[in-house]
């Protein structure tokens, strides 16, 4: 072992639920490998460094930190103790619990609701594209330009909702461009714009929905801009 305690793992079936979430299991086919380096974990000015670099997760014994391609990987329940908040994990709703769940909604992919209103045939939705070089396959999207600037689709939501979660960038898949303004309604109003950029990663976003009954997509070509591609990735709607 180097003096950087570097380990190589064989991970086929590997539960990170023991190291992580207590509950979440992952399943790797990959060897990778990881640093041990112990850290210190500082919170509001007091030590709280496992001793040893161990965290007891219900039973079992795991390292309180790794470090993996740059990034630093820790316990979620350790560190939840740390702060005094509950860490719990709902496979219902596939969701990770910290301190006070609530109710936790239901979920559904607005992309599996029939569109109420289409600007144009050049809307695609729930065809595979790639972004970044990842694949993904619920998705809207489409293309602005000077002949097309402005497209759109609506949905009934009917008020059922109370957020939607999506990821927005430039669909790598679709027709090349520089960039696509995206804008979601609510009933006529305005509650979310930003740019689906050529080149720059996938990014996400929140927008509350409650009380909605008609939500508008629009995709719009900048003034002074080509125009470009762009992508709504995985919208969820949440009661």
């Amino acid at each position: 072992m180097s003096l950087t305690k570097k380990l190589k793992y064989g991970v086929t079936g590997f539960t990170l639920g023991a190291v992580f979430f207590g509950g979440i299991a992952f399943g790797a086919t990959s060897k990778i490998e990881v640093s041990l380096d112990p850290i210190k974990f500082i919170v509001d000015g007091v030590d709280k460094t496992p001793l040893n670099g161990k965290f007891n997760n219900n039973g079992t014994v795991v390292p309180a930190s790794l470090s993996y391609s740059g990034t630093t990987y820790v316990p979620l329940k350790m560190v939840g103790d740390m702060v005094s908040k509950e860490v719990a994990w709902d496979g219902k709703t596939k969701s990770v619990l910290i301190g006070d769940p609530g109710s936790v909604g239901e979920q559904k992919s607005l992309t599996d609701l029939p569109p109420l209103k289409v600007s144009s045939r050049d809307i695609s939705t729930n065809e595979r594209t790639t972004i970044k070089g990842e694949r993904y396959t619920k998705v809207i999207r489409t293309y602005v330009d000077q002949y097309y600037p402005t497209q759109f689709q609506s949905y009934n939501l009917n008020g059922q909702y109370k957020t939607l979660n999506f990821g927005y960038a430039s669909d790598n898949d679709f027709v090349t461009g520089n960039i696509a303004k995206i804008t979601i309604y609510g009933d006529g109003k305005e509650l979310w714009s930003g740019n689906a950029v050529q080149g720059v990663p996938l990014n996400t976003a929140s927008v509350s929905v409650k009380g909605v009954q008609e939500l508008e997509i629009r995709f719009e070509s900048p003034e002074g801009t080509s125009g470009g591609a762009a992508a709504v990735v995985n919208p969820v709607l949440i009661k």
